[in-house]
């Protein structure tokens, strides 16, 4: 049997296709089952999360957040790779389209460690968290006055 060994950047970007496409299968085969997530606590999807059981609760929080909030073009991340070893760094696009005409368009930078293949370390940086947070309060407020 011939193994594939993968390089780091040919994994964190199918991840990055997992996601725009929201197929949580293929993450499974691409974190180790000991991966740690880490996302800004403030977050509603943030905080940290372990192995693939987090890796679960940490996709599905994000898609619960983002998903009324976005269009087919929003889900794009346009992301870049910069790669060296087991180390990966990507930027990256958060996009959403409120009502009233509200828009999100900021950039993030997400560090990925990598070892036998798999990620072992995801850590997401948002460049604004602030602005993030206004977006999703202003959002939960018109829908409550819908």
């Amino acid at each position: 049997m011939t193994r594939v060994l993968r390089t780091g950047a040919a994994v964190v970007r199918r991840l990055f296709e997992a996601v725009e496409a929201r197929e949580v299968e293929p993450m499974y085969g691409l974190y180790a089952s000991d991966v740690v997530i880490y996302e800004a606590p403030s977050l509603p999807w943030g905080g940290e999360f372990r192995g693939h059981h987090g890796v679960l609760r940490h996709g599905l929080g994000y898609v619960r957040t983002w998903a009324p909030l976005q269009t087919a073009a929003d889900r794009r991340l346009d992301p870049e790779f910069a790669a060296e070893g087991d180390r990966v760094v990507v930027t990256w696009r958060q996009r959403a389209h409120g009502r009233d005409g509200w828009q999100l368009d900021l950039p993030a930078v997400s560090a990925y460690a990598l070892a036998c293949g798999r990620i072992v370390d995801a850590r997401m940086h948002h460049f604004d968290t602030a602005a993030i947070l206004a977006f999703l309060a202003a959002q939960a407020r018109s829908e409550e006055s819908a």
